[in-house]
């Protein structure tokens, strides 16, 4: 598979982790709640925890494709000055923010729980995880961001 075919895979698999990223706030939204009496409130095991866990997995496996379509074939080398830097910079940060979103995925997957939720003021309940899958994939909108330009610094040629 050449440079072109692994980065149509990671785009693939980067819509896709986006997609269950979503799916899971929604399905976190609609959780079901079992039994309303007493002071808390049991809900059943929703199934945002396994979409969480599919987002976490294809996170993590678009950014070691998107690694290896950036570094291999000695494009580091090169690439030179301000646009090398950039790259690199770009590199590292997709990288550290990559894992932080990989996380906040399992995060909002362990919230997906079969559990209980106390109540508040005016029986409302605390059934938190939707703002955790939302904040994930945003952040994985800028991992990719940050991935497809450090590709296109390391790849683009000079035309003098």
């Amino acid at each position: 598979m050449g440079k072109k075919g692994i980065m149509v895979v990671t785009s693939i698999l980067a819509v896709m982790t986006i997609v269950f990223g979503v799916i899971s706030a929604i399905l976190l939204a609609l959780k079901h709640h079992q039994d309303d009496r007493g002071e808390f409130s049991m809900y059943r095991r929703s199934p945002a925890m396994t979409c969480g866990v599919v987002a976490a997995v294809l996170a993590s496996m678009t950014q070691i494709l998107a690694s290896v379509a950036i570094c291999c074939c000695g494009a580091w080398r090169r690439t030179k000055g301000a646009k090398r830097i950039a790259a690199v910079v770009f590199f590292i940060i997709s990288w550290v923010l990559a894992v932080i979103a990989v996380l906040l995925f399992l995060a909002g997957a362990m919230l997906g729980f079969e559990g209980s939720a106390k109540k508040t003021v005016g029986n409302a309940r605390i059934v938190g995880g939707v703002g955790i899958f939302v904040i994930a994939t945003f952040l994985f909108l800028v991992v990719a961001a940050l991935e497809v330009a450090s590709y296109r610094l390391v790849r683009k040629k000079d035309h003098y």
